[in-house]
């Protein structure tokens, strides 16, 4: 069965999910609350506790994506008036799930709100007033053009959700990513809306874009090789989950057993594979 229904303990969920990106990385739990990060030519990254949004700044103005809470998104426009007196003209929605849109209206002065189509489809059923409705959407691919630069929006098929945007920076060959490649890191609990397999084949079509620089919506700034790595653990997570239930393994005893300890010093394994074992489990025995 699909998560929507989770949607309202979101903020609960982020908590403990930045806690584990947080534990992925070493001192990065000791870090102030929040920064701002150069990770390329006018590219930034700015973090708030555990979640992170990728800006770009142009002579004309801003793109930013994710604008996480009320709180941060505060904090965030500080943050991008201290490099740049442009205004932010369009704010980027990963996707619909407000641990990481739900400050959208601290822009909503000078932006103009983009997103998948579907992430628009959910957010009108949720309608939370902090989260602006895109204006503007797109399915499969969209270039916004501000001040010279160009940011590629990208659907890269379900995954994390059904909604979710990849941006690219395709002259600085830096990509944002958000929940669905955690880096070096196990998916997050039970995978809430997640689609397992298709997952994976969302992955192979990142690796196949042209960037060098990862930024993800939590943890440590990465690089392509973090989506193969990534990719081999669920295709490794889900042979072997496949092994134990064509033998008759009832979920337990397969929770129980079976072990990846090529992962095992991941973020998150002791905690969170069991969990991504049932989902895969669900997943071939009931095909959801």
């Amino acid at each position: 069965m699909r998560m929507r229904q989770l949607l309202a303990v979101g903020i609960v969920l982020a908590v403990a999910m930045g806690a584990v990106w947080l534990g992925a990385a070493p001192g990065w739990a000791q870090q102030p609350r929040y920064a701002t990060t150069k990770v390329a030519d006018d590219v930034y990254m700015f973090r708030w506790i555990g979640h992170q949004a990728l800006f770009v700044v142009t002579p004309d103005g801003v793109i930013a994506t994710d604008p996480i809470s009320v709180e941060a998104a505060k904090v965030y426009r500080e943050e991008i008036k201290k490099i740049t007196p442009q205004p932010v003209r369009y704010v980027i929605y990963s996707h619909h799930h407000f641990d990481h849109i739900t400050g959208g209206a601290a822009f909503a002065d000078t932006a103009i709100f983009v997103a998948h189509a579907r992430t628009r489809q959910r957010l009108l059923e949720l309608m939370n007033p902090n989260v602006p409705l895109p204006s503007v959407t797109y399915r499969d691919r969209m270039t916004l053009e501000l001040g010279g630069r160009k940011v590629e929006l990208h659907y890269v098929g379900r995954n994390h959700t059904d909604n979710s945007t990849v941006v690219l920076v395709p002259d600085q060959k830096v990509l944002f990513a958000v929940d669905f490649i955690p880096i070096r890191s196990l998916q997050f609990r039970v995978m809430y809306d997640t689609y397992p397999m298709e997952l994976i084949e969302s992955l192979k079509r990142v690796e196949l874009m042209d960037f060098n620089i990862l930024v993800p919506g939590h943890g440590p700034i990465s690089n392509k090789d973090a989506v193969r790595e990534h990719r081999e653990y669920l295709q490794d997570l889900a042979a072997e989950v496949k092994k134990y239930l064509d033998r008759g393994v009832s979920l337990v005893d397969t929770i129980r057993q079976l072990k990846l300890p090529k992962y095992e010093k991941w973020g998150g394994y002791e905690q969170f594979l069991p969990m991504n074992v049932e989902r895969f489990f669900e997943y071939y025995r009931r095909g959801v």
